[in-house]
């Protein structure tokens, strides 16, 4: 642990070169990838969620259902080749595998991310490259987070809709959609960010095979890698490191959820 803490983490079997010093060189990469796949989780799991928890019981509800049975079932490495099958291989709207296509020069490495390095630099073609290149990964590791997040704003929209406030709010003649997003989605998010911000643990975990098909050159390949040559010094690193991780998004998602949630506060104050 003093060793650890130290940044000292032993050499790796692999590069022969630091530990730390690969997880520092290879982590943006999969901070980016777990960054692109939260959003399309969250940007499209809670429309579908609202969808499906007002539309209770109709088309719309029993599509989103659908969807989340096969999001929930279906593992993030099967998606991940069959969208390289589909897109790839069959339609060629988006690039195989890497961050880069081949002949194109990294932007300056301000974060390591290079949609943000490519933006801050004003390299649009490197950042529309990048960008198509994210994509499919981004999407086959948000799939299973996607219709988690889906199913839990459905079950919390549904449960807000039989409480007195709404009872009452559409009893004064208040407009639908004002019931709908300023009141009931908000207390629906507050007793969601719990799952939506441990999702990025279980990203993280996901985004190891989705790396290697992907052949995404990242922390979570570094480790997959790690575990396939028994390079015990660079497994223990990326373990620690998960660890690490986990804490840290316990401990936002505790600050998060007494900041949507007034009564946490309360609770405490007293």
């Amino acid at each position: 642990m003093i060793d650890f803490v130290q940044l000292d983490w032993g050499v790796s079997l692999q590069t022969r070169n630091n530990v730390f010093s690969d997880v520092l060189a290879t982590l943006p990469a999969t901070v980016e990838l777990i960054l692109i796949s939260l959003v399309f989780s969250v940007l499209l799991g809670i429309p579908l969620g609202i969808i499906s928890g007002i539309n209770k019981d109709k088309l719309p509800d029993h599509l989103s259902r659908l969807f989340a049975l096969f999001g929930m079932s279906l593992p993030r490495w099967w998606i991940a080749i069959l969208f390289q099958v589909v897109f790839v291989g069959v339609l060629g709207l988006f690039p195989l595998s890497g961050r880069l296509s081949s002949g194109m020069e990294r932007p300056p490495a301000y974060t390591g991310m290079y949609i943000v390095d490519s933006l801050v630099a004003l390299e649009f073609a490197v950042f529309w490259d990048a960008l198509l290149h994210i994509t499919l990964p981004a999407i086959a590791l948000s799939v299973t987070t996607l219709a988690q997040v889906m199913r839990l704003i459905r079950s919390e929209m549904i449960e807000q809709h039989t409480k007195d406030y709404t009872m009452n709010a559409r009893a004064s003649g208040l407009p639908k959609n004002l019931i709908y997003y300023k009141y009931m989605l908000k207390n629906s998010l507050s007793s969601s960010i719990t799952i939506i911000g441990l999702a990025v643990g279980g990203l993280l975990a996901a985004a190891f095979l989705v790396e290697y098909v992907f052949a995404w050159p990242g922390f979570a390949r570094y480790g997959t890698n790690a575990l396939l040559q028994q390079d015990v010094n660079a497994i223990v690193g990326v373990t620690m490191v998960i660890g690490v991780v986990y804490i840290l998004v316990n401990l936002l998602v505790d600050i998060v959820y007494g900041y949507l949630d007034p009564r946490i506060r309360i609770q405490e104050g007293n």
